[in-house]
């Protein structure tokens, strides 16, 4: 390069460029650092002035950070609702992120008012960023409006005449694993020791692949290889027991920023995981787009006249309705969106609701065989969804393990404005005063204690904790009122965001139990001690020993 005075001047100016990009990058963090310390300062002190502040609860704990969060990473988070339940009654707080309050109650009247108003109470913001980053803007996202806009075109493809259509599908996969099974007993010569949640999830990942979007995951096949889809979903949704790391994802939720700058191995390989996804299903959507269009060539569909088999083709002409108003359509991001959507409300749920009806009837064998009788008292193996739900006992089992194992034992919701909650029942504050009503501010979270309400023995009599599928031979007048899309329990919530595929997954269900139990009988492999309920993201059956995920099992075939 020639010496020249103006090469002379731009390499002496040069470090001063640079200097000038560090200086600007400085500042920029260090505005970001301020304003993010601003608003921990002002909501912690909004928090400290909210109505919730005299509501009886435990104490805020020594982390505020976290505040009762943190009892939630041991695992044992059901165990100490309950016990605050029994310490402080129906109605209490707890201190939550950043010093906020959290009101819980077992109210009829206020949760009713929490879970029917959706356009005051939302997901927590926490729970959405999560929700965001693994699964999109899909119907377990969205709120408002857009929320309105899914629920309207899904509608149709989880109504009662198409969920009785894929039980044929539900019979053929319950059928494939009772067989996997029953090959197992003979080779080892008659019982054999199972792992049933793990084979629970295969199926169950199995149906939702088909009976959703007519995807093959191949997860009942013995050659132990998973397809690309398969694979990447199970890392995304990888669950670390660590309380490091529910402490580290629960920050990242809180701390958006902290995912960026310092992403953990875990979130970069999430991200990896949800890129995948996000492409093969952008790629299912399309194939099955291309489908629809062809069928619909030189036709008008309107959204009510629609055909097609699984719940994505019956979502995509719903989409492309000529009667639905173009602002109601959803891009095809957000169709795609509804297939891990699908899978995560639609995979493990089921599979462990199913594992908790085996876990209670191996130590409840009169039930077990009280079922078994009425089971094999049809007279074929691919019963219709009808004749599955004229058996009156399995019906009283399922819901009998829906409400003393609810899969999800709370959710959370967070007031987007100010509001008054009204309540049935007086709540008393630390004063001593009786309230009809209490007034939230916006940031205030309710959390709806699924598993108090279906445990309540207010509702259901000193022996709700036990499992007896008798009781719903005579429901209690009080069970009437709480607000569940399914009679008599909240397992499923209520209201505009209530679980949508309800329906599908009672039908799964009982077409897997109709199989196990009509072909095998089952007890424990290990003293119930060794196991505990794991409250997470979901209620699962854990071994003390090592801490692993699993419902073992000595399984005998029927002759």
């Amino acid at each position: 390069m020639a010496v020249t005075p103006e090469n002379v001047i731009s390499l002496a100016a040069s470090p001063l460029q640079y200097l000038s990009w560090v200086q600007l990058a400085l500042s920029a963090v260090g505005a970001l650092v301020a304003y993010q310390a601003a608003s921990l300062v002002f909501t912690y002190w909004r928090h400290t002035r909210s109505p919730l502040r005299k509501i009886p609860g435990p104490a805020l704990p020594h982390n505020w950070l976290t505040g009762s969060q943190h009892v939630f990473f041991d695992g044992e988070g059901m165990q100490h609702l309950d016990n605050w339940g029994k310490t402080y009654g129906g109605n209490f707080t707890l201190r939550s992120t950043l010093g906020s309050y959290q009101l819980v109650t077992t109210d009829e009247r206020a949760l009713t008012h929490v879970i029917f108003a959706t356009g005051v109470f939302h997901k927590r913001t926490t729970e959405r960023r999560g929700l965001l980053r693994l699964l999109g803007q899909g119907i377990l996202y969205t709120e408002g409006e857009q929320h309105r806009d899914h629920r309207r075109i899904l509608n149709p493809a989880f109504g009662y005449s198409h969920v009785r259509d894929m039980n044929d599908q539900f019979i053929e996969i319950a059928i494939k694993m009772r067989e996997i099974w029953h090959n197992k007993c003979i080779a080892a010569g008659g019982t054999v020791q199972l792992d049933a949640l793990s084979w629970l999830s295969k199926a169950t990942l199995d149906s939702i692949g088909i009976a959703g979007f007519g995807y093959d995951f191949g997860a009942l096949n013995e050659n132990g290889v998973k397809n690309e889809l398969y694979a990447a979903f199970e890392r995304l949704l990888r669950v670390d027991n660590k309380p490091t790391a529910e402490l580290r994802a629960l920050l990242e939720n809180l701390f958006p920023i902290l995912r960026r700058l310092a992403p953990s191995a875990r979130a970069r390989e999430t991200d990896l995981s949800k890129k995948l996804m996000d492409d093969i299903g952008m790629g299912i959507v399309q194939e099955k787009k291309k489908a629809v269009l062809a069928n619909m060539a030189g036709s008008r569909v309107e959204k009510k006249a629609m055909g097609g088999k699984d719940i994505l083709s019956l979502l995509i002409q719903a989409n492309l309705a000529e009667d639905l108003p173009a602002t109601q359509r959803l891009t095809d991001e957000e169709v795609m969106a509804e297939i891990p959507s699908f899978i995560l409300a639609g995979h493990e749920t089921t599979a462990n609701s199913t594992t908790w009806a085996l876990y209670s009837m191996s130590l409840s064998p009169d039930v077990q065989e009280k079922l078994r009788q009425e089971i094999l008292q049809v007279g074929t193996e691919t019963p219709s969804l009808d004749t599955l739900n004229s058996l009156p006992y399995l019906d009283n089992v399922v819901r009998e393990t829906l409400r003393l194992h609810s899969v999800a034992t709370f959710v959370g919701r967070e007031a987007v404005q100010d509001d008054i909650v009204p309540f049935g029942r007086p709540v008393l504050d630390r004063d001593g005063n009786e309230h009809t009503q209490l007034k939230l501010q916006k940031g205030d979270q309710i959390i709806v204690p699924i598993s108090l309400v279906n445990r309540s023995t207010a509702i259901w009599g000193p022996d709700a904790d036990k499992f007896r599928p008798e009781r719903w031979d005579s429901v209690p007048q009080g069970a009437a009122s709480i607000p569940g899309i399914a009679p008599s329990l909240l397992s499923f919530i209520g209201g505009p965001r209530a679980c949508i595929g309800h329906r599908f997954a009672v039908a799964e269900m009982k077409a897997l139990l109709f199989h196990i139990v009509r072909g095998f009988k089952f007890s424990l492999a290990i003293d119930k001690s060794e196991l505990w309920s794991r409250t997470g993201t979901l209620l699962r059956p854990q071994l003390r020993k090592d801490n692993s995920v699993q419902l073992p099992l000595l399984v005998t075939p029927i002759a």
